[in-house]
């Protein structure tokens, strides 16, 4: 009995010295920064309490430590900065060491070598990989169809909104299913509007954005204490998740069965267009080069057919671990059947809840600011003369609208701690040529850098859609000084397809309706994903008709 007391004292003194040793990491290097509540969980209690945004947290430590200091988010090694030359060199001169993402979720995932890895979550070449083969999703003329689909949903929900006028709504949750049903019909093909119907897809998006602090949870504070194990604590969250079931099995569900069906289509059209062509060479036609071309409906319809052979398989997994210069080196354009599931996921969860949080921002400046909201719609009805003017040439012709949305996105960057990075090779950044080290992960602190005085005038906190107009030159000279969708070669893929998205929102709502506060409208901003409001209660009141 002894023996086994002593040899539990020596393991517990062992595991107990390696984590005291690891929150000691800072105060070695003489990184300023929050002590850590824990040696398990560093300052996790402090960053999450009570949902508290995390960026609210930042900005708290930077008035103590300075502009740029480390803390322990669990397990993870975390050094914040609003120093612009340390964030030019980790997200643009020096990508190559900071090609990886820092994890937004505490669960056990090495997105290396996890299957479930996809444009968001990978890193190296098999980052450039899934971006290579997103990137068409969102050409001009992928956008110009598009838009035909995002009119007919916006059509739909301002139909719905008809019968909501003059009575008090949460503007967030229309955005939010505007969003879901424009996601589902483009991205996915869903042949039917959803608009007016219950959707489940709203409710799972909504969680995976949204969950409650990691520290309430004993299995997730298990795991982020454990963060740099996770390649072991994998197998103990792949048995939970298998035993107990995940709201993400119900999407995953819903794609495999799209998948599915798409991929009998796609089949089914590549015969159609070989039959076609032997048709045509039989008839010694001119054969267009085009007309063997195939052509894409949607996102499943691309990845589908960029899915690999048996050897494409053996050539990524012989490729993927590799990093080196990811600029120069040239990749394979396949996908694995799980990450053409995993790439379809993101395009849902990240295409629809930082759209429709945007929107929800945006039309909270325009209820809070009136004069503003009227300067956009006098602009509006300026080039567009009825609701079946608006299309994708016209909205982009409105610098107004485009101003509006831009200066909301400033003055509440609802995306900014997604704007990460992890170390993948030590090396040296900024003026200063800070040490970063291997496997530390970087924020950039883009609320301070949004809100900054010296950077933006002494109405840097005041929503100020004027300030982008180029004639009256208040725009910083610095390009780094604006980070809501991301720097460098990561910066957000998806990003003209929100704002067109966005912009034929507006045009619609407010040619018909006028967006006003009421007593209840408040932008208590919460969240450790997104940073954003999740409840704007305002009112829509029915414009004139010969203001239209």
């Amino acid at each position: 009995m002894l023996t086994l007391i002593l040899i539990f004292g020596i393991c517990f003194a062992l595991v107990y010295g390696y984590f005291w040793n690891r929150s000691k990491y800072f105060e070695r290097r003489g990184i300023p920064g929050p002590k850590p509540e824990s040696i398990w969980t560093g300052s996790l209690k402090t960053l999450q309490l009570n949902r508290t945004p995390i960026n609210k947290r930042i900005l708290e430590w930077e008035k103590i430590y300075g502009k740029t200091f480390g803390y322990f988010e669990g397990g993870q090694k975390v050094i914040a900065s609003s120093d612009l030359s340390i964030i030019r060199d980790v997200f643009i001169n020096k990508f190559e060491n900071f090609h990886g993402r820092k994890p937004i979720h505490p669960f056990p995932f090495n997105p290396d070598t996890d299957e479930r890895a996809n444009v968001f979550t990978g890193r190296g070449l098999r980052w450039k990989r899934f971006r290579t083969l997103t990137a068409p999703c969102f050409g001009q003329s992928k956008l110009r169809n598009m838009q035909m689909t995002m009119l007919d949903t916006t059509r739909r929900v301002m139909d719905n909104l008809e019968e909501r006028v003059d009575k008090e709504l949460n503007i967030s949750e229309v955005f939010l299913e505007s969003s879901t049903d424009v996601i589902e019909r483009i991205a996915f093909g869903k042949e039917k509007s959803s608009i007016g119907e219950q959707n489940p897809i709203m409710s799972i998006i909504r969680a995976f954005f949204d969950p409650a602090p990691f520290y309430d949870h004993p299995l997730l504070r298990f795991y982020t204490s454990l963060h740099e194990f996770q390649d072991y604590t994998f197998y103990l969250h792949k048995f939970l998740i298998n035993m107990l079931g995940s709201p993400l099995f119900v999407l995953a569900k819903i794609l495999i069965d799209v998948i599915a069906k798409r991929r009998h289509d796609h089949e089914e059209r590549k015969n159609a267009a070989v039959l076609q062509i032997d048709q045509m060479n039989n008839n010694n036609d001119d054969c267009n080069s085009n007309s063997a071309k195939s052509n894409y409906e949607d996102f499943v319809d691309l990845f589908l057919n960029s899915e690999a052979s048996d050897e494409d398989m053996k050539m990524i997994k012989a490729s993927q671990s590799s990093f080196g210069n990811i600029n120069r080196i040239k990749i394979e354009k396949k996908l694995t059947d799980q990450e053409i599931i995993s790439m379809c996921s993101v395009m849902m969860l990240a295409g629809v809840d930082t759209t429709a949080t945007t929107m929800t921002v945006t039309a909270y400046c325009l209820a809070a600011n009136p004069d503003k909201q009227e300067k956009l719609v006098s602009e509006i009805n300026a080039y567009i003369h009825s609701e079946e003017d608006i299309n994708m040439d016209t909205v982009s012709q409105i610098d107004y609208l485009d101003w509006c949305i831009k200066e909301a996105l400033r003055v509440i960057p609802i995306a900014a701690p997604a704007n990460s990075r992890m170390c993948m090779n030590t090396c040296t950044v900024g003026d200063s040529q800070f040490l970063f080290e291997k496997d530390v992960s970087f924020v950039s602190n883009v609320w301070s850098i949004h809100h900054d005085k010296s950077i933006w005038g002494e109405d840097a906190s005041v929503y100020t859609p004027e300030r982008w107009d180029p004639i009256e030159e208040r725009l910083p000279d610095e390009p780094l000084a604006y980070q809501p969708f991301g720097l460098g070669p990561r910066s957000c893929i998806g990003l003209k397809f929100a704002m067109l998205e966005m912009k034929l929102m507006f045009c619609h709502l407010l040619k018909r309706f006028r967006i006003e506060a009421t007593e209840n409208t408040k932008c208590d901003i919460y969240g450790i994903i997104l940073t954003a409001p999740r409840v704007i209660d305002v009112k829509l009141t029915r414009r004139e008709v010969n203001a239209q």
